[in-house]
């Protein structure tokens, strides 16, 4: 029996150790893909954030979101989503527009503008995208797929519990 408790403290300390390496990792990665894609995009003069807004209000939403909507789905403050939508419509990549039905709530649409840059851009992105993921098996790519999907179940919930309080 002791010897079965022992083996089970090993494995929950080597557990704890990778799962601290994971999420220093994950960070890390984050931070220098952020580097990466704004390297990419500086020349074009639009930040990570602002490629990921895009990215989310052009793909997650069927309507065009209101700017908590975006804030909510990007994890980041309205006042933050506001600053960034501002820059990118002075840029014509969204309209910022008033909600017919309910005057204090702004929605966010992206331009023809926009699609038109995206698509432009579209033969060097697949290459970026290539890049990072490049070493990688198609097994992993799917396992990735799979884990980052439940990875991000797992900090949404935590997110808005962490919010409430």
């Amino acid at each position: 029996m002791m010897k079965s408790k022992k083996i089970k403290e090993k494995y929950r300390f080597e557990r704890l150790e990778m799962e601290k390496y994971i999420l220093v990792v994950l960070f890390l990665i984050q931070q220098r893909w952020g580097y990466v894609i704004g390297k990419e995009l500086s020349e074009d003069n639009i930040t990570a954030k602002q490629w990921l807004m895009m990215i989310i209000i052009s793909n997650a939403f069927n309507h065009a979101p209101s700017m908590q909507e975006v804030a909510d789905s990007m994890s980041i403050t309205h006042q933050n989503v506001k600053q960034l939508a501002v820059r990118l419509e002075n840029r014509g990549f969204l309209n910022i527009k008033r909600d017919p039905d309910n005057r204090r709530i702004l929605r966010l649409k992206v331009t023809e503008e926009c699609q038109k840059y995206w698509e432009k851009r579209s033969p060097d992105d697949i290459k970026s995208i290539n890049a990072l993921f490049e070493g990688l098996e198609e097994i992993e790519i799917k396992n990735l797929f799979e884990i980052m999907g439940k990875l991000e179940k797992i900090s949404a919930n935590l997110y808005l519990e962490a919010k409430k309080q």
